[in-house]
């Protein structure tokens, strides 16, 4: 592996969701090959040690993220996605997420996705309050499966709100990203 500066690949977007506020964008890592091929390979070799069976990526760069680290891994991709995209008369059991940062503030999974006994790795782009990794947890949990670990690209979680995630590790590709205009 070739040692990369991540941070160099990451993009502050101003005054969104809303003024004042701003976001960080991982799209450059997964646009260059080399630096996405390192990304998969570093956050995924953490995750052969707990063997999961299936990787539950979380919209939209969570999931294309999630996605190659399952094919690493040889697993199977469970998405967490946006309710805007299902059909009204979609005939597969969900289970909802509660209210994130998306538009239309849920996400859902397709529970029959997920089997009891079932070992869970979870990918996210960029956990602030892990808000939406907690919530995933708990509805792989419901479903008599569990979550053997979390990856993302940049972990900004407090200590006080990564114990609230419980044992998974978490593992990132940068811990505690600063920058003067990403309010936290």
């Amino acid at each position: 592996m070739v040692d990369v500066d991540f941070t160099e690949y990451i993009d502050v977007i101003k005054d969104w969701p809303e003024p004042g506020k701003a976001v960080c964008d991982i799209s450059r890592i997964l646009e260059h090959p080399h630096i996405f091929h390192e990304a998969v390979v570093t956050l995924a070799k953490p995750l052969l040690e707990v063997r999961p069976n299936k990787v539950i990526g979380i919209e939209q760069r969570g999931l294309a993220l999630g996605s190659a680290i399952a094919y690493y891994l040889g697993c199977g991709i469970v998405p967490a996605r946006s309710i805007a995209y299902l059909p009204e008369d979609y005939e597969r059991p969900i289970e909802y997420l509660p209210s994130t940062m998306f538009a239309d503030k849920r996400l859902a999974i397709v529970s029959e996705s997920i089997d009891s006994g079932d070992r869970v790795a979870i990918v996210d782009d960029w956990l602030i309050q892990g808000t939406s990794v907690l919530a995933a947890i708990k509805i792989v949990e419901k479903l008599g499966a569990k979550v053997v670990g979390v990856a993302c690209v940049i972990n900004n979680m407090s200590e006080t709100r990564r114990k609230l995630l419980g044992r998974p590790e978490v593992h990132s590709l940068i811990e505690n990203y600063q920058t003067d205009i990403v309010n936290l």
